[in-house]
């Protein structure tokens, strides 16, 4: 058996409006709050990026995940058989839990830092930002989430677009993050992904042809930007909303605008 849970149209088409808007205007550049050496010594790092991370929880991110803890789906031999869309395994390494995941579906661990991403075959009663998905939109969730990962990997590690699969994932192989990335590397910056950041990404229906797509995105994370030789300062990780266009090309489905969506998450 495998349900459902799709959203308003109403929202749907206000999302698709922002989306255009972030295309005619570009990613948003956001000022990033970082964890410093010395009080007022640092210099503000004005970052754009997929997540927008931060030390600490924004009004953007209205409500905290009640339960922070690593929560083991709800699955016994006495289940009623439920199953879903499974990503390939060329993703990641599947996991029976994940930060803030109670719902039945596949997990993926993406990075051993602590990147996940789980596409869910059940509602979760406790948070309706919870969407299910469709098994024929698994292709386009992979490629958004292969593209995170390249963002990812990059901010955690080298702050640049040299890895192959900026190109693979995205139209313009990541070129929106490179000033960025300069700016955090010249500020001795680098990127935390804190207790853990959970992508929980799913497909509009009502904005899907077949070579567009809309896919929202409301992710679990108390990332942030941290200086070199600093520890993160955690909050308890708190729900951030992401909107990518999706397009099909010739290298399959690749991200073409991404940008936050504070209404992708209910």
């Amino acid at each position: 058996m495998t349900l459902t849970h799709r959203r308003p149209h109403l929202l749907a088409t206000a999302l698709a409006c922002a989306l255009l808007a972030a295309c005619s205007g570009g990613n948003e550049v956001a000022d990033i709050t970082t964890v410093a050496p010395a009080p007022s010594s640092a210099p503000s790092v004005a970052v754009t990026t997929r997540p927008e991370p931060s030390a600490v929880a924004t009004s953007e991110a209205a409500t905290t995940v009640p339960d922070t803890t690593v929560a083991t789906p709800a699955t016994t031999a006495a289940d009623d058989g439920l199953t879903g869309p499974m990503f390939s395994d060329a993703l990641g390494v599947k996991v029976d839990s994940a930060p803030g995941v109670r719902t039945r579906g596949d997990t993926r661990q993406l990075l051993p830092e602590g990147l996940y991403v789980h596409i869910a075959w059940e509602p979760d009663p406790q948070d309706p930002s919870v969407f299910t998905v469709q098994p024929d939109d698994v292709a386009i969730l992979e490629a958004y989430t292969n593209a995170s990962l390249a963002y990812y990997r990059a901010v955690t590690s080298t702050l640049t677009i040299d890895d192959p699969a900026f190109a693979q994932f995205m139209t313009d192989a990541g070129a929106q993050y490179e000033g960025n990335f300069v700016k955090a590397r010249q500020g001795g910056f680098s990127g935390s992904l804190g207790s853990g950041v959970v992508l929980r990404p799913y497909v509009l229906a009502d904005e899907r042809t077949g070579t567009d797509a809309t896919v929202l995105d409301c992710y679990l994370q108390n990332e942030q930007f941290v200086a070199s030789g600093q520890a993160p300062q955690l909050e308890p990780l708190a729900p951030k909303g992401t909107v990518a266009s999706m397009v099909l090309t010739e290298d399959g489905w690749q991200v073409d605008v991404i940008a936050a969506e504070p209404r992708a998450c209910l």
